[in-house]
């Protein structure tokens, strides 16, 4: 029990740490890493029985759900083609590289594709790890992903705001 607690004040300490410090990600990234760290130190780890990971999954799930307003009615329909253009050419990437990865020994097609497709760190790690699959390389590549996207995309941003300034583009 005071192994859950640790990780449970941890987690928390890390997540507020990594949120105040803005950190990209902020509170899932700081209490992930925190967390994961801690575990690591840990003896025999840890392991969280299946309805605890339930709850947090339906904590998770209201969190994202009460973020739906009704703005997203109108603009959805209008960027819906472009939304589901954009999934399947992502999900062809994904699939053929975890079929990459899976053919160079690297890991299961499955936890691969998990990692390879696009989606959020938190819902695709507990999405592989509901399906048996490894819920840790899915989140640490997403991790990964985003630190690099976080890094990237604002200088893509100001590079392409620049040259339309200069009337480039």
């Amino acid at each position: 029990m005071e192994r859950y607690l640790l990780v449970i004040v941890v987690g928390t300490v890390g997540g507020l740490l990594a949120q105040r410090c803005n950190v990209p990600g902020g509170a899932v990234v700081g209490a992930m890493l925190s967390t994961g760290i801690t575990v690591l130190f840990l003896p025999k780890g840890i392991v969280l029985a299946s309805s605890v990971r339930t709850g947090i999954q339906i904590m998770l799930g209201i969190t994202l759900g009460v973020s739906v307003d009704r703005s997203l009615l109108t603009l959805g329909v209008k960027i819906m083609p472009m939304a589901i253009l954009s999934t399947i050419i992502l999900l062809t990437v994904a699939v053929c590289m975890a079929f990459l990865a899976n053919k160079l020994g690297l890991v299961d097609f499955g936890t691969a594709l998990f990692g390879f497709s696009p989606g959020g760190m938190t819902g695709m790690a507990i999405l592989a790890q509901s399906e048996n699959h490894n819920g840790s390389f899915v989140a640490f590549f997403h991790l990964v992903r985003i630190f690099t996207l976080f890094i990237v995309i604002p200088l893509i941003v100001k590079v392409v705001i620049y040259l339309q300034h200069k009337g480039v583009l």
